[in-house]
């Protein structure tokens, strides 16, 4: 299965009180999101991340995740590290998807 997500911003303190997010802090935050998106996605499915997946440290979050593949479209928060470009199954500014009606 391919899912979507996007503005997870994983480590950004300040994103909880820019966006008014019902947390009270940044690893109740992470968590809440990192569950949520594991109580969807499976381990062989596909997660298209649209962007600004992670404030920082990218690979941590990313491990967390069940599914196999996420590709990430980058935000303007998405501050990767040679490291962390690995962990992501493709990393792109840009990208069109075909969908074919089954």
């Amino acid at each position: 299965m391919i899912w979507f997500t996007s503005d997870t911003h994983f480590g950004h303190t300040n994103i909880i009180e820019y966006c008014n997010r019902p947390f009270s802090c940044i690893e109740e935050m992470n968590g809440k999101i990192i569950n949520n998106i594991n109580s969807k996605v499976k381990h062989n499915d596909i997660l298209y991340h649209l962007g600004d997946f992670s404030f920082r440290n990218h690979k941590s979050y990313r491990e967390r995740i069940n599914c196999r593949q996420i590709h990430l479209i980058l935000g303007n928060h998405d501050y990767l590290k040679t490291e962390d470009k690995g962990c992501f199954a493709s990393v792109s500014h840009y990208k069109e998807l075909k969908h074919k009606p089954q």
